[in-house]
């Protein structure tokens, strides 16, 4: 017996173009869709228009991209997508917990007002959807529970304060510039490369933020060197579900 093959199928570049445009509709309607769900305005998550999204990206997958541009659009298209299905996936996991970020918000400015403990009658009327107003009303009951059993610590005088926060100045002095990258570009490529992590929920892989700087306190002098440049510029790529942090010449010596 004959076994299948993989699917596969070939297309024009007109072909390909006209694909990814629809895909990256497709996306960004479905993107709206979900928020919809999350904000309680739809009573279920997209599912069948996800499925068929999720579909076309493995078809795609197996074309073969001649034109580089097209190839990199589709390259972003596939990275989004990844981005995007995880943090669809982790915020459909925390409104089933009841710890979705957006109603627990919702909660603390009630309870700001009032105090005490939220009623299932009381989350409805704050606006949140009745299918997940038992786990987030229980969640919320065990949460005051835990907190009515811990002592809050009383705040610090301010010369308490002014003995920590000179402690911490000379336990961290001021960190050396990275060579050819200004403090401004570093801080927004790893605020950049923190939200990937965030989004793939893989947060606790990412490198630290001074770890990271020494990295590049290394790297950055034989870069500069071997492409003949003064300035780099750092992108954020994400390969294989790993988020990585390169840098490029950003400046060519004239």
């Amino acid at each position: 017996m004959k076994k299948a093959g993989a699917f596969s199928f070939q297309l024009t570049r007109a072909g390909i173009e006209a694909r990814i445009g629809e895909m990256e509709k497709k996306m960004e309607r479905l993107r709206t869709m979900y928020e919809s769900y999350f904000m309680g305005m739809e009573r279920t998550p997209p599912n069948t228009p996800r499925t068929e999204m999720n579909r076309m990206m493995l078809e795609m997958q197996q074309v073969p991209i001649g034109n580089s541009s097209l190839r990199f659009r589709f390259q972003s298209l596939s990275q989004k997508w990844v981005l995007q299905s995880t943090y669809w996936n982790r915020t459909l996991r925390e409104i089933e917990a009841g710890t979705y970020r957006r109603d627990v918000a919702r909660m603390q400015r009630r309870m700001s007002e009032r105090g005490g403990s939220i009623t299932e009658e009381e989350a409805i009327a704050l606006g949140i959807p009745k299918n997940r107003v038992r786990a987030f009303v229980e969640r919320q009951q065990r949460d005051a529970a835990k907190r009515a059993g811990t002592r809050t610590p009383s705040p610090p005088t301010e010369a308490r304060r002014d003995q920590e926060a000179n402690a911490t100045s000379a336990q961290n002095p001021p960190t050396p510039a990275l060579p050819g990258l200004s403090d401004r570009d570093f801080e927004g490529a790893y605020r950049t490369y923190l939200t990937a992590h965030r989004e793939l929920g893989i947060e606790a892989l990412a490198v630290p933020k001074e770890k990271m700087r020494s990295r590049l306190g290394k790297q950055l002098p034989r870069i500069l060197d071997e492409q003949h440049c003064e300035h780099v510029r750092l992108e954020v790529a994400v390969e294989d579900g790993k988020v990585r942090l390169r840098a490029w010449p950003a400046e060519q010596k004239g």
